[in-house]
């Protein structure tokens, strides 16, 4: 009873966030009723266990390599399991469910114990744990090793066997018994065999009754990204501990390239269900051309920079900034992400930097070494200047709290949507202060501006050349926008496109009483098309100023073929083929009397 209270007394001093779940003995505190029961895949190396969690899960989320000790840290994905027998979606529970590193692997880095420990403790937090054998290697002693040590530790398990791809090689599961957990489920991971059986003992072996409906999807992904041994995994760890309380969520050690897969971290910010990702470290590619893990891992922490809202690049304050770092940055600009520099480690340039201070000299300020690092940082990495600049101790957890309120501050401005009155203002007070510069000397006209989408805030002028408008004057266009809309520190989008016909509707009507298709070119108007279809059919050099009505079959802007010098002049030429200008003398339009249908009476 008094280690319970003292329980209490902690957590109502720390106040976690809601979701975590406190004694049913503490007073006044919350505790969440419903929460997803977590299954742990758990099993020897190179049996297949991400292969299956694939499967069940439908769709890629581990590393499948055809090698032992690919995966290291935990991943997770909730998983959906339909407990109403006719399949309807009020049926509907979910599940999380864990992949883990193969139990005794000896890893060539030095991380067997990391290893060791991440599984022990996905186990330890698991409601049921599937363990998987091999059906073609048949029952080994690694096998019987970790059948024991779930018993001893008195934890539910399921045993699955994998690679069973057909009922023939059923008949072999019989030798796993030994195990004293039963007879295994024949399942074939790769040829999703038996993958129903399998659900049906999730059902039968899990209660799903305080299992939640539904998952509402994150409101924010947030990826951190950086070369190997920048710290991501301390910055991840870190995050889980403050809303958590997991602070060995992920491997973190000193070895380079620990992080392998990615790995989604989900917690609650503010009543904001938010997702962090730790990526693998980025190397130079040459690299990657004999290391398949590290191809995989590359291009995982990619795919996560897609599905990013916001990306902290971490950078190392011991080190320069290097090649990798500067492609990375370049990559994150192209997906058009909004980005964070994160530099971490700052504890250690601070002291760094005072001991190579002299005698005599004025005591290194800590706002002072900033400053002149985002100088630095201005110069290598100058396609990011709009970026934020965030300096951090991820091991020590300090201004964690606060570079994640950075993120959700860019978050928030890229998915602000704009009326299209502010816009067409702030393009009209751009083009005011300077105008693009042509070679030809004609001047360039924007009609009208309007904002196509969000995240990133897409911006469309229609103009009336397109080519008038250069990458210098876009980037000046740009710039302008980060100082006039709510965009300072978020990529955006320009596009330039020519004014097509299905805008001339809108321009027609901005015209005429200034809505969003109005001509924002001050001092520039259109001339009415009636005046310049008249200028296109005007009379051409050594023709008669005007004619008979043309065909119902031609355009008005038709050229009207002139006659073959000393040929007989004919009703087309309106005149002698040879008369000087001014010379031939006008004459009334023909009048072609027509029926009802068109034809000539």
């Amino acid at each position: 009873m008094g280690r319970t209270r003292k329980t209490c007394r902690l957590l109502q001093a720390a106040r976690p966030p809601a979701h975590w779940f406190a004694p049913a003995a503490c007073p006044g505190y919350p505790v969440r009723m419903s929460r997803m029961p977590v299954v742990a895949i758990v099993g020897r190396p190179n049996v297949g266990k991400s292969s299956l969690l694939n499967a069940l899960a439908g769709k890629r989320i581990s590393i499948v390599q055809d090698m032992p000790g690919v995966t290291r840290d935990r991943i997770s994905v909730p998983l959906r399991i339909n407990v109403d027998p006719d399949g309807g979606a009020a049926g509907d529970r979910f599940i999380e469910l864990v992949d883990t590193g193969g139990y005794g692997f000896v890893d060539p880095d030095a991380l067997t114990e990391h290893i060791r420990h991440q599984i022990e403790l996905a186990m330890t937090r698991a409601d049921l744990v599937l363990l998987l054998v091999d059906a073609e290697t048949g029952l080994t002693t690694a096998d019987e090793q970790i059948a024991s040590l779930l018993r001893r530790k008195s934890i539910k398990t399921l045993l699955v066997a994998n690679k069973a791809d057909g009922p023939r090689a059923d008949t072999g599961l019989g030798d796993f018994a030994r195990l004293g957990l039963g007879t295994p489920i024949g399942v074939s991971a790769i040829n999703n065999r038996n993958l129903d059986l399998v659900f049906t003992a999730l059902r039968q072996n899990l209660d799903l009754s305080d299992a939640p409906h539904e998952v509402k999807p994150p409101e924010m992904f947030l990826a951190i990204v950086g070369k190997r041994n920048a710290g991501k995994s301390t910055l991840v760890n870190a995050v889980a501990q403050l809303y958590e309380g997991d602070p060995e969520r992920v491997i973190v050690s000193e070895v380079p390239g620990t992080t392998r897969d990615s790995v989604d971290v989900r917690f609650e910010k503010d009543g904001h269900s938010l997702v962090v990702i730790d990526t693998a470290g980025v190397r130079k590619k040459r690299h990657m051309v004999t290391n398949d893990i590290e191809f995989y891992s590359f291009h995982r922490a990619e795919r996560s920079i897609r599905r990013a809202d916001v990306v902290f690049h971490l950078l190392d304050a011991t080190e320069p900034v290097s090649d990798p770092d500067k492609k990375l940055a370049q990559y994150i600009v192209g997906q058009f992400k909004p980005i964070v520099l994160v530099v971490n480690k700052w504890d250690l340039a601070l002291a760094r930097a005072r001991e190579q201070q002299k005698e005599g000299d004025p005591e290194v300020d800590d706002t002072v070494l900033m400053e002149q690092y985002r100088e630095y940082l201005d110069q290598e990495l100058r396609h990011v200047k709009y970026a934020p600049i965030a300096f951090i101790t991820a091991k020590d957890g300090r201004k964690v709290q606060a570079v994640l309120d950075l993120a959700q501050h860019l978050f928030k401005q890229a998915t602000e949507r704009l009326s299209t009155a502010r816009l067409n203002q702030a393009v009209r007070q751009i083009l005011d202060e300077r105008m693009p510069v042509t070679a030809s000397g004609r001047r360039a006209k924007v009609f009208y501006a309007t904002q196509i989408d969000t995240a990133p805030p897409t911006i469309v002028l229609f103009v009336n050349k397109v080519s008038y408008f250069d990458d210098t004057y876009q980037r000046f266009i740009m710039n302008r926008f980060r100082e006039m809309l709510p965009y300072a520190e978020v990529p955006i989008k320009l596009l330039i496109r020519p004014r097509g016909q299905g805008s001339r509707a809108a321009t027609a009507e901005a015209e005429a009483g200034g809505g969003p298709g109005a001509t924002v070119d001050a001092g520039t108007t259109r001339p009415p098309p009636r005046r310049q279809a008249l200028r296109k059919a005007g009379p051409s050099k050594g023709t008669r100023a005007s004619g008979p009505p043309r065909k119902s079959g031609k355009s008005a802007g038709a050229k009207t073929p002139r006659p073959k010098q000393g040929s007989k002049p004919t009703a087309a030429s309106h005149g002698k083929p040879h008369a000087k200008p001014g010379s031939a003398k006008p004459h009334r339009k023909a009048q072609t009397p027509t029926g009802p249908r068109g034809r000539r009476k």
